[in-house]
């Protein structure tokens, strides 16, 4: 993963993610092309990215050993190497 930002925070899980975006916290969310839409449909006003993989692709590229349905970021301009 690689942010513009040295300050970019990355967060993994739903429930972090959601009250992350409700705080204010979370300005983008990167999503798995199989995450469930109900996950997505919680998190209101946030940019949101659909990622070409599915979440054990997602989970490998951000060098997790698990699979990720949705990651999100501090920075609006964090991106995903």
């Amino acid at each position: 993963m690689a942010a513009k930002s040295k300050d970019t925070k990355m967060i993994i899980g739903a429930k972090e993610i959601s009250r992350g975006v409700k705080s204010g916290a979370i300005k983008k969310v990167i999503v798995a092309k199989n995450c469930p839409k109900s996950a997505t449909a919680k998190l209101g006003n946030v940019k949101i990215d659909v990622f070409e993989g599915d979440q054990t692709q997602l989970g490998t590229k951000l060098g997790k050993p698990f699979p990720v349905a949705m990651v999100g970021f501090s920075d609006i301009y964090a991106e995903l190497k």
